[in-house]
């Protein structure tokens, strides 16, 4: 019985493999590592210090590949590296052939798959967290690592994260962003409080809690109701919505913030929202990842249920 070709490619004949190709010589794959690593991080130095290789031998192994590939991979300039557009090419075939073979690697030696997601405190605590069982159940086996920062800047050349949770527009360079929802805001506080304000006019006497420096949320929402007489920048200001809402439930004023990230205060009714306009500030959250990560099982599964999630609220 003849054996079937295994050659998944048109042109070759049933029965023959394409082995001359496969055996031709190519670059080495410590060059590619330095190469995703300085893409990834923007430095020679940076990606020298991530391999634990000198600053010399990352620059040569770079040359090399520019070298067999017979094109500049980056533009170097003062403050760094970018990417030309054959490097950015390149970026996207080396990345998926190196997580194949630490997918394989991984798979042989019964290694974990690990995701680390990094989001606002708020988000995690009152939306992901709630949710926490149906992700891990859509992640499989693989293991969800969880950290929190308050910084709204899709960085990835500083940290080891897969994916970030990010408020912001969408626009941002060299990242996917996937929608999640949009962000509305609207004033919560106690029902003793909220007995006082029956009118938006009321709020002049409140005092306003912000869930950040800058009182954006406050003047983003009295702008979109026309109340121009309430001075939205006095009040009491803390780093976190999670405080805030905090603050607002045990009655020390009135917080501002999506109602999504207060539903499990609003269901027990130890805030309620006073007035029934809300007003969208134009920002949304976004699940942000490299492009380059885009093709990985584990960044898919991510997107997919957070998505999923996400319309279901």
């Amino acid at each position: 019985m003849t054996e079937q070709s295994k050659n998944p490619q048109a042109g070759y004949a049933t029965g023959t493999y394409p082995l001359a190709d496969l055996t031709r010589p190519l670059p080495s794959l410590a060059g590619f590592q330095a190469f995703v690593a300085a893409a990834s991080l923007g430095s020679v130095s940076k990606a020298a210090d991530h391999l634990c290789r000198t600053q010399g031998a990352v620059s040569r192994q770079i040359q090399q590949l520019e070298a067999h590939y017979q094109c500049a991979l980056f533009v170097r300039h003062a403050s760094g590296l970018t990417l030309t557009a054959e490097g950015d090419t390149l970026l996207t075939v080396a990345v998926h052939v190196l997580t194949q073979l630490v997918q394989h690697a991984d798979i042989q030696h019964g290694a974990t798959s690990v995701i680390t997601l990094r989001l606002p405190s708020t988000f995690a605590i009152r939306w992901l967290l709630p949710r926490l069982t149906d992700i891990h159940n859509a992640l499989g086996g693989t293991e969800l690592r969880i950290s929190t920062s308050a910084d709204d800047v899709p960085d990835f050349k500083k940290s080891d994260v897969d994916a970030i949770v990010v408020r912001g527009t969408g626009q941002w360079v060299g990242v996917e962003a996937v929608p999640l929802f949009a962000e509305t805001l609207a004033p919560m506080c106690t029902p003793a409080l909220a007995a006082s304000l029956r009118s938006v006019a009321d709020l002049a006497d409140a005092t306003l809690l912000h869930p950040g420096p800058g009182y954006a949320e406050w003047c983003c929402w009295i702008d979109g109701v026309g109340a121009t007489q309430i001075n939205a920048r006095h009040g009491l200001v803390f780093d976190t919505l999670e405080l805030t809402l905090t603050a607002a439930s045990e009655g020390h004023g009135v917080a501002i913030g999506d109602p999504r990230m207060a539903q499990e205060r609003l269901n027990a009714g130890s805030l309620i929202t006073p007035f029934r306009e809300v007003v969208r500030n134009g920002a949304s959250y976004y699940l942000v990842y490299p492009t380059q990560r885009a093709a990985q099982p584990k960044i898919r599964a991510l997107a997919d249920i957070l998505v999923r999630l996400a319309q279901e609220a």
